[in-house]
């Protein structure tokens, strides 16, 4: 299968507020902070759970750790963020392309790839021209083989 190219972004860590309060705003303001602070996001996802919170998952560059772990010790306080995670050693690796949108099987092919190579993957992102997941820098190699492998680059 023919795409575009490679994405990948190394040196990250992954963090997850397992508990945000899902309503209209509230991922705006927690984003909002690192905004002010000049942490850029290198990864971003949210998705809703049933009793009514959110969960936000973020990258960024490992020289950000320490005024993103600021904030979240400023946080403890705050009822609207509980449960964070934090999760160093990790990078981001996608696949893109020109007509994606046209390719109904791209996501799937590209995570049955990763999964066949042994490669777990820890959060997942999309585009109409790209298809990207987090995965454990140790995992780095072993999907970049398996991606190389199976996909035709230009």
């Amino acid at each position: 299968m023919k795409i575009g190219g490679i994405v990948e972004n190394r040196d990250l860590t992954l963090y997850r507020i397992n508990a945000l309060r899902d309503e209209p705003g509230t991922a705006g303001s927690a984003l909002q902070a690192f905004a002010k602070a000049g942490i850029n996001l290198e990864y971003i996802t949210e998705s809703a759970c049933k009793d009514g919170r959110a969960i936000l998952a973020f990258c960024v560059k490992n020289g950000d750790i320490e005024k993103v772990d600021r904030y979240i010790e400023d946080q403890k306080e705050n009822e609207d963020f509980i449960g964070f995670m934090k999760t160093g050693g990790v990078c981001v690796i996608g696949i893109y392309g020109p007509h994606f949108r046209e390719k109904h099987s791209i996501a799937a092919t590209f995570f049955k790839q990763l999964g066949d190579a042994g490669v777990n993957i820890m959060g997942v992102s999309s585009s109409i021209s790209s298809v990207c997941c987090i995965l454990s820098e140790a995992q780095r190699e072993e999907a970049m083989k398996a991606i190389n492998d199976f996909y035709e680059l230009p």
